[in-house]
C-alpha cells in the first residue's frame, strides 16, 4: 500500500529522483512530517479550504459521524468506522483517502515513465515511507524491475525492521538513507516509541554487505539537538567503512497541519526550527569526531551541502541546543 509516488525530487538520492512512499511505520517519532505514513491502513484527511458546503457527506455518512463546523464539515473520529463513503461522494476532494492498493506492475510502470529524466543525471527511485521493509514483497517486485532496466534504486529506512526483511531485498538497492534519531536508548525510546538497539545493529549488518549507506538525524530542538547526542552519533558512525556521510536533518513544521486533517495532535507544536548558527556548530562538533575516521557531516539549506569543519565549532560547556531559538 503506498500513499504517494512524488517525481522529479531531486532529494533522497542522486539525480531525479521518484520517490514511492509506502505506508506503515514501526515508530512513532513525535515530529513526523508524514503521519499519515505511520498506520498500515487507508485514512481519511479532511481539507476544509476545499469545502464547498453542499453537506452532502454529513446526510450520506452510515455512521452519523460528520457534523457541521464553521463553514465545513467536521469528523467524528470516535464515531468514523473509515467506511470511506465520505471520501468516494465528496466531489472536491475536502474528505480525501489516503492510501491505496497498486500493483508492483503499475507502480513501475508510473517509474519507467521518467527513465529519460534518470538518464541525464545518473537518477532513478527511492523507497520511502513510513518503513518501506514493512511491505518487503513489493520493495523486492519493484526493485527488481528498476535492477533490469539499468534504474537506480534508494531506500530510506528508519531501520526498525526485521533484517531478514532487509536481507532479501538488499541484492536490488544501490544505496540506503538510514535515520539514528537518538544514541541512547531510552531517550530514542520517549521519541519514537521504541528503542534503537535493532536499528544500530541492522546498520552494522547492513553494512557489512558493503552498501553505501548515508545517515541521517532530524535536529529537534529541546529533544535531540545536543553536542553529546550528535557526537555520540558520529562515534557510532566512525568505524564503519560503508558510511561516508552523516547528514544532519533542521526540524520544520511541514507536516503540522496533516496531524489536524487525521484528527490528531501535533506533539511537536512548540518546537522552532534550529538557527543557522545552531546548525552549523552541530555539523562542526559531528565533523570533530568524523574527520580523524575520513567521514563527513553536512546539513543542507536552499539545495546547497554545507560542510562545517571543526574547526569553526565554538566550544561551549552547555549543549549546541543553547544555540537555537526556542
Amino acid at each position: 500500500m503506498i500513499f504517494n509516488i512524488q517525481k522529479c525530487s531531486i532529494h533522497d538520492g542522486e539525480g531525479i529522483r521518484t520517490i514511492v512512499f509506502l505506508k506503515g511505520c514501526p515508530l512513532r517519532c513525535k515530529w513526523c512530517a508524514n503521519p499519515e505514513s505511520q498506520m498500515g491502513t487507508p485514512q481519511v484527511m479532511e481539507l476544509p479550504s476545499r469545502c464547498i458546503g453542499c453537506g452532502r457527506c454529513m446526510d450520506e455518512c452510515p455512521q452519523k459521524a460528520i457534523f457541521p463546523k464553521g463553514n465545513t464539515f467536521g469528523i467524528d473520529r470516535k464515531l468514523c468506522t473509515q467506511c470511506f463513503h465520505c471520501t468516494d461522494i465528496c466531489c472536491t476532494g475536502s474528505k480525501k483517502l489516503v492510501g491505496e492498493n497498486r500493483t508492483p506492475e503499475e507502480i513501475f510502470k508510473e517509474i519507467y515513465k521518467d527513465r529519460f529524466f534518470y538518464q541525464q543525471n545518473n537518477g532513478g527511485v527511492t523507497f520511502s515511507g513510513g518503513e518501506p521493509l514493512l511491505q518487503p514483497e513489493i520493495v523486492l517486485a519493484i526493485a527488481k524491475k528498476c535492477k533490469a532496466c539499468g534504474i537506480n534504486t534508494a531506500m530510506e529506512s528508519c531501520g526498525a525492521a526485521d533484517f531478514e526483511k532487509f536481507k532479501i531485498v538488499l541484492p536490488y538497492i544501490d544505496s540506503m538513507f538510514m535515520d539514528i534519531k537518538h544514541i541512547n536508548p531510552e531517550i530514542h525510546r520517549e521519541l519514537t516509541g521504541q528503542t534503537n538497539e535493532v536499528i544500530l545493529e541492522n546498520i552494522r549488518r547492513i553494512a557489512e554487505t558493503g552498501m553505501p549507506i548515508t545517515i541521517r538525524t532530524p535536529v529537534i530542538p529541546g529533544w535531540n539537538d545536543s553536542v553529546e547526542n550528535i557526537q555520540g552519533i558520529s562515534n557510532f558512525i566512525a568505524p564503519i567503512k560503508t558510511i561516508h556521510e552523516y547528514e544532519l536533518l533542521p526540524y520544520h513544521d511541514f507536516g503540522k497541519s496533516k496531524y489536524t486533517s487525521l484528527g490528531r495532535v501535533y506533539e511537536a507544536d512548540e518546537v522552532e526550527t534550529p538557527s543557522d548558527n545552531a546548525m552549523r556548530q552541530l555539523v562542526a562538533a559531528a565533523n570533530e569526531v568524523l574527520e580523524l575516521s575520513g567521514k563527513v557531516c553536512f546539513y543542507t539549506k536552499d539545495n546547497t551541502k554545507y560542510i562545517i569543519p571543526s574547526t569553526e565549532r565554538v566550544k561551549k560547556d552547555t549543549a549546541c541546543s543553547a544555540e537555537s531559538a526556542h
